[in-house]
């Protein structure tokens, strides 16, 4: 008995996407390489377009990861003098706002640019209507993600890949 094994288009989308994502991640790094920022740095200084900045807790949430990590890529742009932690209402230690200084704000401008420039370029071979088709269909996959993840419904979809995991025999 011949077995017959569905297709794989799940796995082969999740495949392109991850290869897609390391490539420009790649491209990504040396780009922030040249203006003397890691990548996690280049998304502070995006996320940090507003005035009054943002709090520690707002910064993380928007990277993706904990405070104590947003603390530390805070204090590198400090360091290089593009990032300062003001203090929040009335003074209250407690409470910090990351803001971007003129130097910062001028450093985001030009990284900005920068890269898009270079994704322009690297997904120029790909034809307009093509590129509007797939900004769709991502768009889609990216609600329905956001959705899960916000739902809480990835651990139990986790537990339920583990279980299918086991049952292979």
């Amino acid at each position: 008995m011949e077995i017959v094994e569905k297709p794989r288009t799940e796995q082969e989308l999740a495949q392109l996407i991850s290869k897609v994502f390391i490539h420009l991640d790649d491209s990504d790094r040396q780009l922030m390489r040249r203006f003397g920022l890691t990548v996690t740095q280049y998304w502070a200084l995006v996320h940090l377009h507003d005035k009054q900045g943002r709090s520690l807790s707002e910064l993380a949430n928007l990277l993706i990861c904990d405070k104590s990590n947003v603390t530390s890529v805070v204090d590198k742009l400090e360091e290089t003098g593009v990032a300062e932690r003001k203090r929040g209402k009335a003074g209250d230690r407690r409470y910090t706002r990351v803001v971007l200084t003129e130097d910062g704000l001028l450093l985001r401008e030009r990284v900005m640019a920068a890269r898009e420039h270079l994704l322009e370029k690297r997904l120029e071979v790909i034809a307009v209507d093509d590129l509007h088709q797939l900004i769709h269909s991502l768009k889609h996959l990216a609600i329905t993600l956001q959705i899960q993840f916000d739902g809480h419904q990835v651990e139990h979809l986790i537990n339920q890949a583990v279980e299918q995991g086991r049952a292979v025999v």
